[in-house]
């Protein structure tokens, strides 16, 4: 080869490899997104206060918190020192970089998934829109202004105005009806009109969470860009055909363009799944936002796929489903741009059927679900927000925490309450994996709402995104398009009788009319009620609003009671469907953020925090009708009083829920859901988990009034003991054995019992045993029952499987209690450095029984979190008790001891009185 040769050659060679990185380069022009999460500045209207390099998601109360300007709106009464945060207005702004490959794309789309709430959103000088529901994706394709402003340094500025300012001047133009009702009450210390905006109606106070009207980018904020188009959501619902499962897929693609052609294949795929119809061609016109729906029928056989169960049922199987859409410009085009063409998703699925079913009886309609063709009692609570400030609200870490308390508690359905936020995808994904079903609420609760244009659009959009982006998920098992507002209006909790006719009217326009309709567009596959509480069918045919809502012969029920001796079951009918119910407590003295726990700062604090009418007044006589009442001279006043209000609560939600438990055959009641789960702030409430993590003896106590086997016995009407199997597994009959062994209160060993003996339990049913003279009895041995209680084991092949209590008369007026004189060792102490998580092994020693021993750590243990006992507020009728202890430990730092773990017991307190 010549020199001219070889310098030909080496040209040749180098032009090649030119060729090839530029079509790298080129290649990486794909579709996809950008988040523009950092280095944002906050800052007040009057531009006094600025904080710098915040991170999206965010609030301004949290990076108020965070910039060191103010404590956190949890602490002390700072939800009344910080109100001036909401009377402001304050802008967040952001540098944006300019990315030629990207303005290459022919749509590049600034996408605001949450805007916290009233808004007005700039690039530059240039006015993009403007936001006014936090529930909504807001959307602008902003290629045009970006490449005109790249010269300028482009910024994005999102102006948000006060919520309560805006709230206030929305009823004053409101010319209609007046918007009931304008306040809450005094006691909340809340904000006025909430029921004007679109926004989580707890934020401005509830009757268990403080005002904090927050505002900020509660969800990401994202640049998009592609040339075809994104696929937005995917929506799917399944229909049994004998043989074969039939999936009908929804897919949404955005085009970016009014009326844009869009041709091209979606495609199925299911991983290790053979399915039929996985192509489909696609040659139509987006609508005027630029949006085409495509459904497409998919089959697979049913021997191909495992079924996705409840807790407590089965395995929660989920499959991957794979769409991808692909543009047939992709032929046209030089293989390095086909990428641009293309849009993929995928989401988790699982084949299973449910039914509300409401067949007619003789005295009225049943209400239960069916899943999978098993009719299922469902168990298990409330779900408010995690958090009362938005963007802390989709923590995943507390999230699950708190799923996975719900899970091990035996519960099978939260319900979503309609004064919250719809929750975060990796809410509903938890969800769907520990087999929890849902009962959803759209965000609507406890008043009147208005049925102006604007405000109906506004709900449109909300309920159309909403529904779409959450619908394919197994664990959403219903939908109620509002929380109790039925019952407000037939019930006149706010003055509505005096034009009720237009109320009535304006109820139907919002929720029949606007919101029943769009997310029975969406949604193929679910039942959807009106409102919580209703008559379900019933209310139906009564116009919607019925005669009675909390009818127990019909739909759902809400359920509290404040008069009668909660801990007593007579006073229990129940219903179909006990969807609320509850029972105050206050949270752990240690719990509490104050200085000093003793003196009257906690006092005040607590009654502060108290946002129910009624004051402590019910806590308080429940306490009074069933247990030693500390003196309130007492040094301990509050930590005794604390302590034996998670006992009542526990004694009375354990009492209800059993009775409804048992009352599935003889009342047809199916489903039990006490209020509430979860908190926002240390406070009074009806919840079973403290904000922060640490259970209440509720929820130590419901793992076992929930469980799958479970034995039930309580006092009737009549004064006699009533007995109940209750058993929610599947398969064939199982033999069981029932103990009913008496104990005096001092002694360990039993002084009698009865048993009954081979007890035939079929699958899924509750099996009443029948009723018996358990006072007679005790005449007739000469045993006095305030001496005495009964503790019931259920057996299996010899082997307990659940256990239960009965009390004879009121603890208060129990006698021969001894003192057990409580002692605890450390027998292990085991901390995983890896996950943070500390394991304690405990042994707990008694003299003589123990009256619902209740141990906490104290106040000098705070860096240890989330801590949870293995059992707590039991009652010890054996020498030697082994309990463990789990806590959050961050780098395994805490060397405890046994003297950092108090125990309190009800015998210190019935011993102290009679002292």
């Amino acid at each position: 080869m010549g020199m001219l040769d070889t310098l030909k050659f080496f040209i040749f060679v180098l032009l090649l490899l030119i060729t090839i990185l530029l079509n790298q380069n080129v290649t990486s022009k794909k579709s996809g997104e950008r988040d523009i999460s950092q280095f944002w500045r906050i800052e007040n209207e009057n531009g006094t206060l600025k904080i710098e390099n915040q991170t999206i998601p965010s609030g301004i109360y949290s990076a108020l918190e965070q910039a060191l300007i103010i404590e956190s709106v949890l602490d002390f009464k700072n939800d009344l020192t910080t109100k001036w945060i909401a009377r402001d207005n304050w802008t967040y702004s952001v540098p944006l970089t300019c990315n030629i490959k990207e303005l290459n794309f022919t749509n590049v789309v600034l996408t605001l998934h949450g805007v916290d709430t009233f808004s007005k959103v700039y690039l530059n000088e240039e006015l993009l829109g403007e936001t006014s529901n936090m529930f909504v994706r807001y959307r602008y394709n902003v290629k045009n202004a970006l490449r005109n402003e790249c010269k300028n340094s482009p910024e994005l500025r999102i102006q948000i105005r006060s919520p309560v300012s805006e709230a206030s001047l929305l009823a004053s133009q409101y010319d209609q009806l007046k918007i009931v009702p304008e306040c809450p009450p005094p006691r909340y210390n809340g904000e006025c009109h909430v029921n004007m905006i679109r926004k989580m109606q707890a934020s401005f106070a509830w009757d268990w969470g403080l005002a904090v009207p927050s505002m900020g980018l509660w969800k990401p904020v994202r640049l998009e860009y592609y040339d075809s188009a994104k696929i937005r959501d995917i929506t799917f619902a399944l229909f049994d055909e004998e043989t074969h499962w039939r999936m009908l897929v929804g897919v949404y693609l955005e085009s970016g363009t009014t009326k844009r052609k869009l041709q091209g294949t979606l495609m199925f795929k299911i991983l290790g799944v053979q399915l039929e119809n996985e192509i489909v061609n696609v040659s139509k016109n987006s609508d005027e936002s630029g949006e085409l729906f495509v459904e497409h029928t998919l089959k697979v056989n049913k021997t191909s796929v495992d079924l996705w169960w409840p807790n407590g049922y089965g395995r929660q199987k989920l499959y991957n489903l794979y769409v991808k859409w692909e543009d047939n410009a992709i032929n046209n085009v030089q293989l390095h741009y086909r990428e641009t063409l293309i849009d993929e998703k995928v989401i988790r699925i699982g084949f299973r059927t449910i039914q509300l079913s409401q067949e007619r009886t003789s005295d009225g309609l049943m209400f239960y679900f069916i899943v999978n063709s098993v009719p299922m009692f469902m168990k298990g609570s409330n779900w408010i927000p995690s958090s009362v400030l938005p963007e802390s609200s989709y923590d995943e870490n507390y999230v699950k925490f708190l799923l996975y308390a719900a899970r091990d508690a035996n519960m099978n359905m939260l319900r979503v309450w309609g004064g919250g936020v719809y929750e975060s995808d990796y809410f509903y994904q938890l969800a769907d994996e520990l087999g929890i079903l849902i009962w959803h609420d759209m965000m609507f609760a406890c008043s009147m709402y208005p049925a102006n244009e604007a405000f109906l659009n506004s709900v449109k959009v909300e309920v159309i995104q909403n529904v779409r982006r959450i619908q394919y998920h197994p664990s959403i098992a219903i939908w109620a398009t509002n929380n109790e507002n039925e019952v407000a209006l037939r019930q006149n909790w706010y003055g509505t009788n005096v034009n009720e006719d237009v109320y009535i009217e304006e109820y139907k326009k919002l929720y029949v009319s606007v919101i029943q309709p769009r997310i029975a567009k969406v949604d193929k596959w679910r039942a959807i009620l009106i409102s919580s509480p209703s008559n379900g069918d019933q209310s139906t045919k009564e116009g919607y609003i019925s005669k009675n809502p909390q009818d127990p012969l019909y739909g759902d029920v809400h359920y509290y009671n404040y008069i009668h001796d909660g801990w007593n079951p007579v006073i229990y009918r129940g219903g179909r469907f006990i969807s609320e119910y509850g029972f105050q407590s206050f949270p752990a003295l240690t719990s509490w953020p104050v200085r000093d726990l003793r003196n009257e700062e906690l006092t005040d604090l607590i009654e502060h925090r108290q946002h129910s009418p009624l004051g402590n007044v019910p806590i308080l006589h429940m306490i009074d009708e069933n247990l030693p009442m500390p003196s309130n001279e007492s040094a301990d006043y509050w930590r005794d009083i604390i302590y034996l209000s998670q006992i009542s609560q526990a004694m009375i939600v354990k009492t209800e829920t059993e009775v409804y438990r048992s009352k599935r055959i003889e009342h047809g009641t199916m489903g039990a859901l006490y209020w509430q789960l979860n908190d926002v702030w240390i406070a009074p409430s009806w919840s079973s988990i403290e904000y922060g993590g640490k259970y209440k003896i509720l929820q130590y106590w419901i793992k076992d009034v929930f469980a799958q086997s479970h034995v039930i016995a309580y006092i009737n009407a009549m004064n006699k003991l009533d007995v109940y199997l209750v058993r929610d597994t599947l398969g064939s009959d199982e033999v069981w054995t029932v103990e009913v062994n008496i104990h005096q209160w001092d002694k360990f060993m039993r002084v009698d019992n009865l048993t009954f003996h081979s007890i035939k339990v079929p699958e899924n049913t509750v099996v009443r045993i029948g009723t018996y003279d358990i006072y007679d009895h005790l005449r007739q041995k000469n045993m006095d029952p305030k001496e005495h209680l009964l503790l019931i084991n259920l057996l299996r092949d010899g082997t307990k499987i659940a256990e239960n209590v009965v009390l004879l008369k009121k603890i208060k007026t129990a006698t021969q209690i001894a003192d057990p004189s409580p002692r605890l060792t450390i027998a292990a102490v085991n901390c995983n450095a890896a996950t943070n998580v500390v394991h304690v092994s405990l042994e707990v020693v008694v003299s003589s029984p123990a009256v619902f021993l209740y141990m906490d750590l104290t106040p000098e243990n705070s860096s240890l979190k989330q801590c949870q006992f293995s059992k707590n507020g039991f009652l010890q009728f054996t020498p030697i008790q082994t309990v463990h202890l789990k806590c959050v430990d961050i780098g395994c730092k805490s060397k405890l001891q046994a003297s950092d773990i108090e125990i309190l017991t009800v015998n210190d307190l019935l011993l102290r009185q009679t002292n």
